[in-house]
């Protein structure tokens, strides 16, 4: 009903009823138009000027219930798929938020949670995109993300761990200098540039300059997905005004799909995930260092 009212007051303003029946003289012209150029008797030519307004109001209106239909069906899906988002994360950040509150974390605990905070994020894009999604934490060997580290998989989703930590992708070095988004998102930290502490490549086979290790461990060397989102896992709070930085690895997205992610609403919901794992990876990484120095 509040569309069909929206429509139906929407179709009564407008340019278009000014310039055809604005005036005595316009609607005159329209009424008068059987008669003065089809020779129709006066009524006749009444009549269709008449059906003629009718009718242009008519399509007038179904175009704008139309166009109206269609954001508040997009408003719909959007606000559903958003919202199953919160649901989700909640989930996810309870369990992290749970496991932070433990005096010792196990090493299956964290490798659990980790594993279901990744499935969660990989329900969310694949529901977003429609397509299907990879999702995996990077970390560093040893040590914070410098231009120098190498990284490895802190976990994936299930669903792609096995497919893609073969043998051959295990024994590569993927080096922060050898990936366009590890190294263009280091730069931005040392340059302080908060504002674009992300990378987002849509086409990556239409890319030229996009480096990738992980190319050698794929037969071709084609990698098994065409668009790539990644974050640096940073507090979301950092101080730009410092030469100090804080990134312990990053968070990848990928799609089977082109043209799959944005500025605005992806970004939104993996810099608030990044902010809510940096402590419980810190932790963890400070646990074991505590238990390493204790060993020895």
């Amino acid at each position: 009903k509040q569309l069909l009212y929206k429509s139906f007051n929407a179709n009564l303003k407008g340019e278009i009823w000014k310039w055809l029946i604005g005036g005595v003289g316009s609607l005159m012209t329209i009424l008068l138009a059987g008669k003065n150029y089809f020779n129709l008797d006066i009524k006749y030519s009444l009549y269709y000027g008449l059906g003629f307004i009718l009718l242009i109001f008519l399509l007038r209106f179904f175009l704008i219930f139309s166009v109206n239909i269609f954001i508040w069906l997009n408003i719909s899906r959007r606000e559903s798929l958003y919202g199953d988002a919160i649901l989700i994360l909640r989930d996810s950040f309870s369990k992290i938020h749970s496991l932070r509150k433990k005096e010792k974390i196990e090493d299956w605990e964290f490798s659990e949670v980790m594993m279901f905070f990744c499935d969660n994020l990989k329900k969310i894009y694949d529901r977003k995109t429609k397509k299907n999604c990879s999702i995996s934490i990077k970390v560093p060997i040893r040590g914070n993300i410098n231009e120098r580290a190498i990284v490895k998989n802190l976990c994936r989703d299930s669903s792609s761990t096995l497919k893609r930590d073969t043998d051959t992708y295990k024994q590569l070095r993927h080096t922060i200098i050898g990936n366009t988004p590890y190294s263009k998102i280091l730069n931005s930290i040392l340059k302080g540039n908060k504002n674009n502490l992300y990378y987002i490549n849509n086409d990556i086979h239409f890319n030229g300059d996009y480096e990738n290790t992980s190319r050698d461990a794929y037969e071709n060397k084609e990698l098994p997905y065409k668009s790539e989102l990644v974050y640096p896992i940073i507090p979301y709070a950092w101080d730009k005004s410092t030469n100090n930085y804080d990134c312990i690895g990053f968070i990848c997205i990928d799609c089977d799909a082109k043209n799959t992610f944005n500025d605005k609403y992806d970004i939104g919901i993996i810099s608030g995930v990044a902010d809510g794992i940096y402590d419980l990876i810190t932790l963890r990484n400070n646990q074991k260092e505590n238990e390493k120095n204790k060993n020895n």
